[in-house]
Parts: C-alpha cells; sequence; structure tokens
C-alpha cells in the first residue's frame, strides 16, 4: 500500500557500472547538490541515484532533486527498458560523485574501480556551460587555431 502517493523503489540493475555522461556541462549542477564541506574536501561522496526519462529518450541520473548526468549511449536501452518497467515507481541505484581532474563525475554502480575511470568516449557531446557573472554570460577567449582559415 502506498501512503500519500509515494511511489515504491526498483532496484536498477546496471551491471559493473559505469560513468554517467555530460558531466563538463553539468558543472554547476554538481556544485548545487553538493555541500560546501563536500566540495571543499574533494573526496568521493555516496550518491543514491534516481534514473528517470529525459527528453529524446535519454536516462537522465538525478541526485539530490538536481541532474548530474546521462546515462551513456551503450548503457542507455537497457536502463530504458527498466524504467519502462518500473512505471510509476522509482527506479534507483547506487553511486559515488567523485573529482576527475577539475571536473565533477557520477560513477554509476555498487563499487566504483580503484582510482578515476574514464568515461566512455563519446559520453560528454554537450559544451561547457558559459562563464557567468552577475547572471551575463562572459565571451570565450577566441583560439589561435580558429582564426586560420
Amino acid at each position: 500500500m502506498r501512503l500519500f502517493g509515494r511511489h515504491a523503489e526498483v532496484r536498477a540493475e546496471v551491471g559493473d557500472g559505469f560513468v554517467a555522461g555530460e558531466a563538463v556541462a553539468l558543472q554547476t549542477s554538481f556544485q548545487a547538490a553538493l555541500t560546501g564541506r563536500e566540495r571543499s574536501a574533494r573526496e568521493p561522496v555516496p550518491a543514491e541515484l534516481q534514473l528517470d526519462g529525459g527528453k529524446g529518450g535519454r536516462v537522465v541520473l538525478v541526485w539530490r532533486n538536481v541532474v548530474v548526468g546521462f546515462v551513456p549511449p551503450a548503457h542507455e536501452a537497457d536502463l530504458r527498458g527498466q524504467l519502462h518497467r518500473a512505471g510509476k515507481d522509482r527506479l534507483v541505484c547506487p553511486g559515488q560523485v567523485y573529482r576527475d581532474g577539475d571536473v565533477w563525475r557520477v560513477w554509476v554502480g555498487a563499487r566504483p574501480p580503484a582510482g578515476a575511470p574514464e568515461p566512455e568516449p563519446g559520453s560528454d557531446r554537450l559544451a561547457a556551460p558559459p562563464t557567468r557573472i552577475f547572471g551575463l554570460a562572459l565571451p570565450r577567449p577566441v583560439d589561435d587555431d580558429e582564426d586560420e582559415d
């Protein structure tokens, strides 16, 4: 019996695990989801991730009510099927938020391998958001390589 419209949780099967995609573009989301202590400690943070349907059939990863990643293409069809079978129930799995150089990333699965796992090629397809000051986007510096035509 569900009380007050709450839905049951269904555990997602993610195999050995994987690194979530689009971390570069979602750094602002990580800053919103992490506490000040977690950001400054820069240590891995255990995460209970919720999988949800996104636009265009993508599967998004939500942590602390913030979208922090996308399921990479290699795992998308399987998890989209699990999401469909879960129906109105919440599809969840364990994970870990960790630093990979200057970027926060999400490991999806029970136990991440030692060290910073590499994301799958092509999993970070979105560009980093522009730097903003008081809500205004700053112009990006021009590469010398782009000027040569």
